[in-house]
């Protein structure tokens, strides 16, 4: 466990620190780094110390991978670099190198798909540290390497900025801010970058020269999978930094990832199966993505001002704004001119396939005699329809205390689409609960519910469709399926 709490301390530590290691250091051929302006209060090291590496990967790459440099103009001509076609940049974060899975998936499932080169930046060398504000320093030079590696391919094979993506990770996606505000600064701004949970610790809320910002490239896109939560130990921004930032489950808290703690370390070992489960939110974001280049499922986000906006489901349409599609395709439409900061949420399975197809604001109207009830646990609800029936989409987990005035409302999705709905399927439970005296005898299975009527609104673009079903006040008794049909 120590390693656990080792881990977890060195990514929230605090930030600053009362002796800077120096004010400014230069290093040829980049620039020159200082401290203050925002910026965490470490020097960035040597790039001999972060070392660097640009690892090219085509369909042509049979024997695995190809380094190249920024001063090999003959290695890059016999690589199977073409300039012809899209360059896709992977930049892992803090306490990764080339090896991390997401890199391998992604450079797979992009070549499966597209035919473009795909070059990962490993920088191990200055992100396998403990000492998380010195990796984030780091992080700078690393920014200065990419875009000077980027201006090389300009120069050398005449490579168009609007063919580039770079695509980074935690850290790696202040990483593609920095390469593309130097790029930017000499007229060469780049195509696209896309965060994946970009990092809070050190960039949330700083000036835009610290951080990932719209500006950093022509179309900035982010997916935002581990804010600071309640339950979770917020490694991810919660602060938007591009044209269209997403937040699936509301940008935290993510499904699935609340698993007991010690199934993780008996699956994956004391530091690995710690480092997952404190991770699995910040993770997630690679993942979503991974799947969006293999998925022919449309990633809607709807727009909307914030989390508890979307879960009490009034931002199930598309208004004036739009939707727009996450991950890989979130380029295919983009917001017009001028448009920044958009945020869209969405809700995705807690384990892959992770994408749902549709999206509904589902609401449970207790009778008068129903309110009675001081609790309610484990309620979950199915929706029949001339398509087939969804999965069982959990409306509560564990315990809540009962709303005063009867109601709960959640949003929920479903991978497939059960079609015109004629009927709903509720399921409850009664689980003895040490801290509700009245669940310790006999109720557990006479106790019932009342409920008055269920309202269903499916997402649509311009507006929801809504379906009632009427129980009419009937008692459903705990852990048994009652189907109510449509009023």
């Amino acid at each position: 466990m120590s390693q656990v709490v080792l881990f977890t301390w060195c990514a929230l530590t605090v930030l600053s620190s009362s002796q800077a290691r120096g004010e400014t250091v230069c290093y040829p051929e980049l620039d020159c780094f200082s401290t203050g302006g925002g910026f965490v209060d470490r020097l960035p090291a040597e790039p001999v110390t972060i070392n660097t590496h640009f690892l090219l990967f085509t369909r042509n790459s049979l024997y695995g991978e190809q380094f190249l440099r920024h001063n090999a103009p003959a290695g890059l001509l016999d690589s199977h670099f073409n300039s012809s076609k899209d360059t896709k940049f992977l930049v892992h974060g803090y306490m990764d190198d080339r090896t991390e899975e997401w890199l391998v998936m992604t450079t797979d499932a992009i070549l499966a798909r597209d035919d473009v080169n795909v070059v990962i930046v490993d920088w191990g060398g200055g992100a396998m540290e403990l000492d998380y504000s010195q990796v984030a320093a780091n992080a700078r030079v690393v920014g200065a390497e990419l875009a000077r590696f980027i201006s090389f391919l300009k120069e050398e094979v005449d490579v168009s900025g609007r063919s580039i993506h770079i695509i980074g990770h935690s850290l790696g996606a202040h990483i593609a801010g920095y390469a593309g505000q130097r790029l930017a600064t000499t007229g060469s701004k780049i195509g696209r970058i896309t965060a994946l949970d970009p990092a809070e610790p050190g960039f949330q809320g700083t000036p835009p020269h610290v951080r990932l910002d719209p500006s950093d490239a022509m179309f900035v896109d982010a997916i935002h999978t581990d804010g600071e939560g309640e339950m979770d130990l917020g490694f991810g921004m919660s602060q938007p930094v591009g044209h269209l930032d997403f937040y699936p489950n509301g940008g935290r808290d993510q499904p699935g990832c609340s698993d007991n703690l010690l199934n993780s370390i008996w699956d994956h070992g004391l530091f690995h199966g710690g480092k997952d489960f404190v991770t699995c939110n910040h993770k997630r974001a690679h993942r979503l993505f991974v799947e969006s280049i293999r998925s022919t499922c449309p990633w809607r986000g709807y727009p909307c001002a914030g989390r508890e906006e979307f879960q009490r489901g009034d931002c199930l349409t598309c208004g004036a704004t739009g939707c727009y599609k996450m991950g890989y395709d979130a380029v295919e439409k983009t917001p017009p001119s001028g448009t920044e900061l958009v945020k869209l949420y969405l809700t995705t399975e807690g384990q892959s396939p992770y994408c749902h197809r549709h999206e509904y604001r589902v609401e449970i109207i207790l009778s008068n005699n129903g309110i009675r009830r001081r609790f309610i646990n484990n309620l979950s609800i199915r929706l029949r329809g001339s398509r087939g029936v969804s999965p069982e989409l959990k409306l509560i987990s564990g315990s809540e205390p009962l709303s005063r005035e009867g109601r709960y409302v959640r949003v929920v999705g479903t991978p497939q689409d059960p079609g015109f709905l004629h009927s709903v399927d509720l399921r409850w439970e009664n689980d003895r609960m040490w801290y509700v005296p009245s669940s310790w005898w006999g109720m557990r299975t006479t106790a019932t519910l009342q409920v008055d009527r269920v309202l269903v609104d499916t997402a649509g673009a311009q507006s929801v469709d809504r379906d009632e079903f009427c129980a009419y006040g009937r008692p459903l008794a705990a852990n048994q399926i009652h189907t109510i049909h449509i009023c």
